[in-house]
């Protein structure tokens, strides 16, 4: 008969497992509990928990979660890394504290974006941009077409502006010519008008 305290665990972490966008599970065999404790602080900054439940307990929680298949992977003693953040983040920061501390934490799984994922994804998974990164990097690629447009739209309006001012211009200047025109015969019937004089 199970007791109230494990009920209790059980359902503790069927919430956690319901309430988490990824989760990773680590074999923390040979890790001393200050170690952990460490960990604990470096996660908790990433607005991650990290906890630990024994096998049964942590296979009934996953099946009463809509993340059943995370009960096939629970085998061995296991510590669960969870977190709603930027997974990419998350797995940076994982194994940047575990490498700089020198820490025997061997990563086995982890359940990302609702799928089972091994370690070598989780490898990769750190090495991404973070998802602001990301972001930031589609808006900039975003950007750069609509600035190049409203640069043509500019040379656009400026090209002609110029054709027009050019219109206006020879259109000012055609009056001008056309009573040059009307002056040169007058001044060519004065000239025959002089020799008749005589």
């Amino acid at each position: 008969m199970p007791t109230k305290k494990k009920i209790e665990q059980v359902e503790e972490l069927a919430e956690l497992f319901n309430n988490s966008d990824t989760i990773i599970m680590a074999d923390y065999k040979g890790s001393s509990v200050a170690d952990l404790s460490s960990l604990r602080k470096a996660l908790s900054e990433s607005s991650a928990k990290f906890k630990i439940a024994k096998n049964t307990l942590a296979k009934l929680a996953a099946e009463k979660t809509e993340k059943k298949s995370l009960a096939n992977e629970i085998n061995g003693p296991l510590g669960f890394i969870l977190s709603n953040e930027d997974p990419s983040k998350l797995t940076k920061t994982l194994f940047e504290f575990t490498e700089k501390n020198e820490i025997e934490f061997n990563i086995t799984k982890g359940f990302v974006d609702n799928q089972i994922v091994d370690e070598s994804t989780l490898v990769k998974l750190s090495k991404l941009p973070s998802k602001e990164v990301l972001l930031a990097k589609i808006m900039g690629s975003m950007n750069s077409p609509i600035t190049n447009l409203v640069f043509v739209l500019n040379g656009t309006v400026q090209a002609l502006a110029t054709v027009l001012q050019r219109h206006v211009e020879k259109a000012e200047e055609a009056p001008a010519a056309e009573e040059k025109a009307e002056e040169a015969p007058a001044a060519e019937e004065k000239a025959e008008e002089a020799p008749a004089a005589e």
